[in-house]
């Protein structure tokens, strides 16, 4: 098996760059869907993983374990969560305080100290002066 980096999904089609710089269009092996996991789908941009490389295409036949994940509630009723992407170094996040309307649970939820410890955060706050007719 050869270990590779998600750096594309979509459905259920993976883009994994090979260490050689190669990449190659994979899909998930069926037994993640059956093992427990609650998440839309077990695989995310940043996981590192281990394929099997067929005609084609690839298999992913294995996730090597994150060191941090961003999650959220999944807007599928069908499972609970969806992980956002893994193995993140730095996050910058760009907020407004004004237009459109500053979400603070999800800063407070990216602040919470299980992501700290792993993440360097970079803010950006914008503000642009709306002009209002008179």
């Amino acid at each position: 098996m050869e270990t590779g980096l998600v750096i594309k999904s979509t459905g259920s089609w993976f883009t994994v760059r090979m260490q050689d710089g190669l990449d190659i269009d994979c899909k998930i092996k069926g037994t993640f869907r059956t093992k427990g996991i609650r998440n839309t789908n077990p695989v995310a941009v940043g996981d590192h993983v281990k394929i099997i490389v067929e005609k084609d295409y690839g298999i992913i036949r294995e996730i090597v374990p994150r060191k941090n994940y961003i999650i959220r509630k999944s807007p599928n009723l069908s499972k609970e969560t969806q992980i956002i992407a893994s193995n993140i170094d730095q996050a910058l996040l760009v907020i407004t305080l004004v237009l459109p309307k500053l979400s603070t649970e999800f800063i407070a939820f990216l602040l919470h100290p299980k992501h700290m410890k792993f993440l360097l955060f970079w803010f950006l706050i914008k503000q642009i002066y709306i002009m209002r007719e008179k």
